[in-house]
């Protein structure tokens, strides 16, 4: 694993971060934290953030801290974790360990969502991917809509690979990308029973996405709005960091040289994320 400098501040709240999810001993029992109540949560329908994670301390620990700027803070946090090292959990979430099995699928996104699912105690979901980039105003922009919409996403997945600067966007405007999908409570027995049926591999988000399309030719269609952020940019998928790596193609460094190029002071990087694109400049450093 990469080794980071702490250069400075930015880059020593990371490493401080990376320090306080420190793994536990092998063996350890299954166990779980309890988020604590809050005097200040928002009244109304509550929201519940699910994470799947496992062996990705770094892009965990910017998880936290992505999280922990949201102007409207999840009433839930749920992170489900089946990496081979445990998490030693700290701060403001609920963690569930999932110990590997050895039926498991390659990618074991789905298994996580589904031990999260019986525990969602929210009205509003919402996807919050450890690798991804996510605006302080993301939780609040995607709350607001789900008022409305059964299913909400955000379309022109933008990818982002850090260590060389490559850069892509892709027009989907039918369907959003999971880790931009929030959905409320009413499409919960259907995903459960989904995810109930074995080892699902399937591309989650496209599951999710059918069904919506899928319904528009009945006489109950699910309600969604699908919308861009191209006015102000409310995430990045964030690919190349050091840990466990994802299933999707961003992750492939061979696919990711067909992207744009980035230019030597990343101003892509810069446009996308204009408030803490540095904090991914600091941990670039480290990485070289």
């Amino acid at each position: 694993m990469a080794i980071i400098t702490t250069r400075d501040t930015r880059v020593a709240e990371i490493m401080a971060l990376r320090q306080r999810q420190g793994a536990n001993q092998p063996g350890q029992r299954t166990y779980r934290t309890a988020i604590s109540a809050k005097a200040d949560m928002p009244v109304g329908p509550m929201v519940t953030a699910i994470t799947p994670t496992g062996d990705r301390p770094l892009p965990f620990a910017l998880c936290q801290k992505w999280m922990a700027n949201q102007t409207r803070k999840p009433d839930q946090w749920i992170v489900v974790d089946d990496g081979k090292i445990p998490m030693n959990p700290s701060g403001e979430f609920q963690y569930v360990r999932r110990e590997p099995r050895p039926d498991d699928p390659p990618h074991t996104l789905c298994a996580n969502i589904a031990v999260a699912l019986s525990l969602v105690k929210g009205d509003k979901i919402l996807i919050i991917e450890d690798d991804e980039y996510y605006a302080p105003e993301y939780v609040a922009e995607m709350s607001s809509r789900m008022e409305s919409y059964e299913v909400v996403g955000i379309g022109d997945s933008k990818y982002y690979y850090l260590p060389t600067g490559r850069w892509n966007t892709f027009g989907n405007r039918g369907h959003a990308s999971l880790a931009q999908t929030g959905f409320r409570v009413s499409l919960l027995p259907k995903l459960s029973e989904f995810l109930a049926t074995g080892n699902v591999i399937d591309w989650l988000d496209m599951k999710i996405w059918s069904w919506v399309d899928d319904s528009k030719k009945t006489t109950k269609p699910i309600s969604f709005m699908l919308f861009v952020d191209s006015a102000k940019s409310l995430y990045v998928g964030i690919k190349g960091l050091p840990g466990r790596n994802g299933m999707g193609e961003g992750h492939n460094p061979v696919v990711v040289q067909r992207y744009h190029p980035d230019t030597a002071d990343r101003a892509k990087l810069k446009q996308w994320i204009p408030k803490d694109y540095q904090v991914y400049l600091d941990i670039l450093a480290g990485m070289k």
